[in-house]
């Protein structure tokens, strides 16, 4: 009898954790489109208003891309002057990282690090395109990259996120799309 009743409320404990998962799931996407396609949406339609529908979405990609990268420094930088202080406050210390060197004794070795930077390309160019540049940084700094190569991968990817989603909300994702601009 104790033991169904455990049960019952370990089911209990995932359904809920479940339904929290969900709800967060939820706020997570409508807070994306309030924040990401909002945005792109009003300069799109207020540049092609006044400028007209092609140079009016050009104006508003070259306007959003710089934004979205100042964003991307901002959160970066707020990063930088806080690492520090929590890590001091949780005790985290900075392991030292072998070198590449080290591991290119064999032909496997060698092949495994060169797939390795390949992945690295591709992993990067994968979050600049989902993260952009405002959240593209722990995934970059996640990579390996140091801190100025992070700044140029967060300029590179606002303007490639920009050249991806500007298009699809700004022209209109469920049915416009490219008949607004021509």
């Amino acid at each position: 009898m104790a033991l169904s009743k455990i049960g019952h409320q370990n089911k209990i404990v995932v359904l809920l954790l479940a339904a929290i998962g969900l709800i967060g799931a939820i706020a997570g996407t409508v807070w994306d489109e309030v924040l990401l396609a909002g945005p792109i949406m009003f300069l799109v339609a207020g540049f092609q208003h006044l400028l007209g529908n092609i140079i009016g979405f050009g104006v508003a990609y070259v306007v959003f891309c710089p934004l979205w990268i100042g964003i991307g420094f901002f959160f970066f930088t707020a990063w930088i002057k806080i690492e520090p202080w929590l890590k001091r406050i949780l005790g985290i210390k900075d392991k030292e990282q072998q070198t590449a060197k080290e591991f290119e004794h064999t032909w496997r070795a060698r092949l495994v690090l060169y797939l390795a930077k390949i992945a690295k390309i591709f992993g990067v160019l994968a979050t600049m395109v989902v993260l952009g540049p405002t959240l593209g940084w722990p995934a970059f700094k996640l990579l390996g990259y140091k801190e100025k190569d992070i700044y140029k991968l967060t300029i590179i990817a606002g303007w490639i996120f920009g050249a991806i989603w500007v298009p699809i909300y700004g022209l209109g994702v469920w049915g416009a799309g490219l008949s607004r601009v021509f």
